[in-house]
Formats: structure tokens, sequence, C-alpha cells
């Protein structure tokens, strides 16, 4: 199958999928531009793609499906940031409540704040924002965006000819009529959490009897319903073991699953201070998604970020808002560039970009920037709810400043 992803004048782009390996080209005299795109994307793909339908594929649910609106703004960004430096938020994620029903060991969203969240008219304004700035992915997350008895009209008000949807969920409300309800309201992605292929471990690590069994059931419903459903598993030194992957992958496929996207654990949330992956487990996650065999696509997200790709999203291609409209570069870079009720969007990601840690060529993850860490992670009170505002982080630099000076 050879898919016409991209046309310019000059350009076409193409992604020829065979059985197990997808493969991105060019053709015409301005191929070149798309050079370094499509080695990036070749070097990162190595297995099935997560899915193929009868108007196209999706090669991973990373990324939207070819051929389509979605992905034609996708590549435009792409060619935007390549040769001209511009970057727009591609990809937004929106925690739509803080609410939870899990006591997660590494929750992420640990410390995230707030009485008032957005309504569901603030919400829909927000999405409109961002697909006026290049937005091609709004992913609801939390928290656990089931618990906002409005999501399917979030996901019903994004217009489908510009960007994709995805939900982020824990599973346990995943019934058979609820999954309905998503698939009506146009939902492309459904992402469920796991923490272990083993029941016992998932449900302690989630702080949540019964939990696997739920996700299990949510899954089967989710792929009966014939929504596109991801696994999203979080490695850490103590899961990511090939006995333990293996028996991951097993599990999946055997549901159905159309994807097992891998991310690493940070030292952030709950989880801060705790052991992160080392070069050795990355190598090893990434050798797996290039030699498994199964059906199911196996993708390492977090080599996405790898340098030598993509680099680190954070403020360049991603923006995550708070459950009361703080603006985040990244869920792991806790400080707030602006609140949507007080300024645009457009304002805030300026100012977001104006940054020095996001103006410059990523070679880590903003998180793990020792800029980042000495000027702004270090900055923010123990005791400080988060998200933090920059213009308190830069009031602290200015008095530490003025102190040495003293």
């Amino acid at each position: 199958m050879k898919l016409l992803v991209y046309k310019i004048p000059g350009l076409r782009a193409f992604l020829e999928i065979e059985y197990k390996e997808v493969k991105a080209s060019t053709e015409g005299p301005l191929s070149f531009l798309a050079k370094q795109i499509c080695e990036r994307f070749n070097n990162y793909f190595s297995g099935p793609p997560a899915a193929i339908l009868e108007d196209g594929a999706f090669v991973s649910t990373v990324f939207p499906l070819v051929p389509s609106e979605p992905f034609r703004r996708l590549m435009t960004a792409q060619l935007k940031s390549n040769l001209f430096g511009k970057f727009t938020p591609e990809c937004v994620a929106i925690m739509v409540t803080s609410r939870c029903q899990c006591k997660c060991k590494h929750c992420i969203a640990y410390g995230i704040t707030g009485k008032e969240e957005l309504s569901t008219d603030e919400i829909c304004d927000f999405i409109d924002r961002s697909l006026e700035l290049g937005a091609y992915h709004i992913s609801f997350e939390g928290g656990e965006p089931t618990l906002r008895d409005d999501l399917p009209e979030l996901i019903y008000h994004i217009d489908k000819s510009k960007a994709i949807s995805r939900v982020v969920t824990n599973g346990l409300l995943l019934t058979e009529e609820y999954v309905q309800m998503l698939k009506r309201a146009g939902l492309d992605v459904l992402t469920v959490s796991l923490d272990s292929p083993y029941p016992e471990i998932h449900d302690r690590f989630r702080g949540v009897p019964g939990l696997f069994e739920k996700v299990t059931e949510g899954i089967k419903h989710a792929v009966k319903a014939g929504l596109i459903v991801c696994v999203l598993y979080v490695a850490s030194p103590q899961n990511s073991d090939l006995e333990t992957m293996n028996n991951l992958l097993e599990y999946c496929d055997s549901l159905g699953v159309h994807e097992l996207l891998i991310d690493e654990i940070f030292a952030g949330g709950k989880w801060s201070g705790k052991d992160i992956l080392s070069d050795s487990d990355r190598e090893r996650l990434i050798n797996l998604a290039r030699t498994q065999e199964k059906n199911i696509c196996l993708t390492s997200f977090f080599h996405l970020r790898n340098p030598e790709l993509f680099g680190c999203f954070a403020g360049r291609r991603w923006v995550f808002v708070s459950p009361t409209g703080d603006v985040m570069p990244c869920m792991h870079t806790p400080v707030s560039f602006g609140n949507i009720r007080e300024t645009d969007l457009k304002d805030i990601w300026v100012r977001i970009r104006r940054n020095k840690l996001f103006r410059k060529k990523p070679k880590i993850c903003a998180i793990n920037d020792p800029y980042f860490k000495e000027n702004y992670l270090k900055k923010i009170p123990k005791d400080a709810d988060l998200p933090y505002s920059i213009e308190d982080v830069e009031k602290i630099k200015k008095i530490e400043k003025l102190e040495k000076l003293d």
C-alpha cells in the first residue's frame, strides 16, 4: 500500500505500508525539503502500523490518520520548524479535571491544584484557539477525564478536519455503554494506562483493587466498538525487564489492542527522587520495538524525543493546560506561563517560545535540563501549589540576584 500523504508544488510525500514495515519517501524537485523529516520517521518506526482502515492508516496513534487533513497540518508544522525555526503548539493536552479514583505511585499530576475547573465553554473555546494556532492532536487527560460528564461534548466539539482526539484514562469507567458514547462523539483514539501485565501488581501500583479486570473489560468494549485502542505503559527500572514486556505484549495482542505505547518514567510528581530508566534500559526497549514479531504496533515513544530525532517537545510542539486553565510547556515542567482565563493562548505561546530554555535546540528533555532545574524547579517553594507562576519564579530570581549584589 502506497499512500500520498502530503502534496505541495514540487513535493509529494508518501508512506509505503507493507506487512510489518512502514517507510516514508518523497518525490519531486523539492524533495530535499522533507528529506530530514523522512529520515527521522524511518529511523523511528520499525514495525507494523497501529491500524489499517478503509480510508487510510494509523501508523501510530502518536500521529493522525494518513492521509488526512490533520496529517497534512502535521507535515506543514514540521516543514515550518525545519526550514524557518517556527514552532506551533501541535499537540495540546487538556487536564480536564484533577479528580481521580486512583492513587498511582508515579502520578505526574500530583500537586496540580485549583478549585474551579474550566467550564465546558472555556474548554471548547480553548480547543478552537489551539486549532487556530495549528494543533492537529487534542488529548483529554487528568486526573481522570471520564469523571467529566461533558467529556463526550468536548470530543464532539473538535473540528475533525483539523485534529484528532485522544482520551487517556485509567479504564475504571469504560462500560460498554460509555465506550459507545465516546465512539458516537467522534473519539479517534482511546488510550488506557497500564503499569503491569500482572493484575495484582497493577492494582497495587494504582491503589484500586480489581482495576486490572476493569481495564481488560474496557479494552474489549472499545475494540468491539471500533475505536483505535492504545495501551500506555510507563516504563521504570522495576517493570521493564524482557519477561515482563513480552508478557505485556501477549496480553495486549490477545485483546486486540492496536498499539502498545511505551513512555519512560520521570522523576517528577509522586516519583520525585526515585529511579528512572538507564541508557541500557532504554536501548533494550527500543530493540524490543524493532525486533518483536507480534501483529501489534509497539512504539517506544520516549525514543521520539531523542535529540537525533525530534528532541524534547515541551514548549516546542506541546502545551499542557491545567484543570483551572494554567498553560505549561509540558506536564513535567510545572511552571505556568499564563492562564487562558486571563490571556489569549497565542500570547502565552509567544511567552513560552521567548523563554531561553525553549528557544534553544533541546539536547535532553526539559525536566532533566540543568538550566531548568537550577533556574526554575529549585525556585519553586516546596509547599507551593502547582503549576507555579513564571512571574513568581522571575521575582525569586531577581531577589536572589539583588541579595548577591548586597
